[in-house]
């Protein structure tokens, strides 16, 4: 049993919190920080099927720096499967650069000299979780003239990793389970028009096509063409099968990119320091 006060201390927060996908990175970064003695913490998450991502860092940045530095990251991810995030690679440990590289391979990486030097980043050590067709890699960094992350840092890092995995997959249900009726059927079957979404509520509510009609001010035969437009897109001819899922809250990883949502959606703000979206898709 691992009996690391500070680490200890990290997990109860992080279950404490019961975070959804807004309010999981900041609560991440704090516990980077004080897990590894790192002066900043990045946050990818990217959506395989789609090949979206939001990236988020624990600092604010110039934004035309941080594009720029993402291009050259694009260009040279190929180099290493260290850079390529692998996850045959990286499996359940956490990985440093000096686990990696000597320290004079690193600082002669066009990856080093186009990405992380010109911020001062130095030091680089990180997680890589997967979920469904999902994946989170958690990044801590140490700026030019700090010593290399040290065994115990990682050992520290390596076992957060794991509830933090848990709590990744948690706080995306939250985020799904906050949704209403009709945004899960939006973001489920983006294919549905806002009408015919509105039609397949009211059916899982028990309506008739005539008290549909009536509540819509169409007729029955556009209720009719509404049903029938649904049954094709969801792949059912069944209204008690339509109103099943229209009330049942599908797995996160069958959802798109759930940080297209708007803010109102998620009952909150992002708050300073927490950074922002650095692409909106790759």
């Amino acid at each position: 049993m691992n009996t690391d006060p500070i680490l200890l201390q990290e997990i109860v927060r992080l279950y404490e919190a019961e975070p959804d996908l807004l309010t999981l990175p900041p609560l991440l970064f704090e516990g980077v920080v004080r897990l590894t003695d790192s002066d900043v913490v990045g946050w990818t998450e990217v959506h395989h099927r789609s090949g979206e991502l939001r990236a988020l860092l624990s600092v604010e940045d110039d934004p035309a720096r941080r594009a720029t530095a993402f291009q050259a990251y694009a260009r040279h991810a190929g180099s290493h499967p260290f850079w390529q995030k692998d996850p045959a690679f990286y499996g359940e440990r956490a990985v440093r650069e000096s686990d990696v590289f000597t320290d004079e391979e690193f600082m002669a990486l066009p990856m080093a000299r186009e990405v992380f030097l010109p911020s001062n980043a130095h030091r680089i050590m990180g997680v890589l979780m997967l979920h469904g067709e999902y994946s989170l890699d958690l990044s801590a960094h140490r700026v030019v003239g700090r010593p290399a992350y040290s065994d115990a840092e990682r050992d520290r890092l390596q076992v957060y990793r794991g509830h933090v995995l848990r709590a990744y997959r948690q706080a995306q249900q939250r985020t799904v389970d906050k949704l209403p009726a009709a945004d899960r059927l939006r973001y489920a079957f983006p294919e549905l028009t806002q009408r015919q979404v509105e039609v397949a509520v009211w059916i899982a509510q028990g309506n008739s096509n005539e008290a549909i009609a009536t509540a819509m001010s169409v007729s029955l035969d556009t209720v009719k063409a509404h049903l029938k437009a649904i049954f094709s897109k969801i792949g059912t001819d069944s209204r008690l099968a339509l109103a099943k899922l229209v009330h049942t809250v599908p797995p996160f990883s069958q959802m798109p990119p759930l940080w297209r949502l708007p803010l109102e959606t998620w009952k909150t703000h992002t708050g300073p320091g927490t950074g922002e979206a650095l692409a909106a898709a790759r």
